[in-house]
């Protein structure tokens, strides 16, 4: 039973929505990539600079965005619900940041 119920959770995967901050503005039409383990899913976030993957994995992943000529990136945690985050670009030394509120 519990290996049965361990394999339909892995089949069904996990979800991640949010949205993209960068000072008082919303990232609009970045693209956005997460990869947990073998499974890599993109996408962009809207003009309000949300998004929403669904992954084939769960656990903890890579959230990358492409932004400027660069790829900064932050760990999130999948699960088999939906997941809610939040998230800022910060620029440092020219370099920009990836961080969860």
């Amino acid at each position: 039973m519990v290996t049965a119920l361990w394999t339909l959770m892995s089949l069904t995967g996990g979800e991640i929505f949010g949205d993209i901050k960068s000072g008082d503005d919303y990232v609009r039409d970045a693209a956005i990539t997460v990869t947990c383990g073998t499974d890599t899913v993109t996408a962009k976030t809207d003009s309000a600079g949300s998004f929403r993957l669904r992954t084939k994995a769960t656990g903890k992943c890579r959230l990358s965005i492409a932004w400027k000529d660069q790829s900064p990136a932050v760990d999130v945690v999948v699960f088999d619900r939906p997941t809610r985050y939040r998230l800022v670009l910060e620029e440092k030394e020219k370099k920009f940041l990836l961080r969860r509120v």
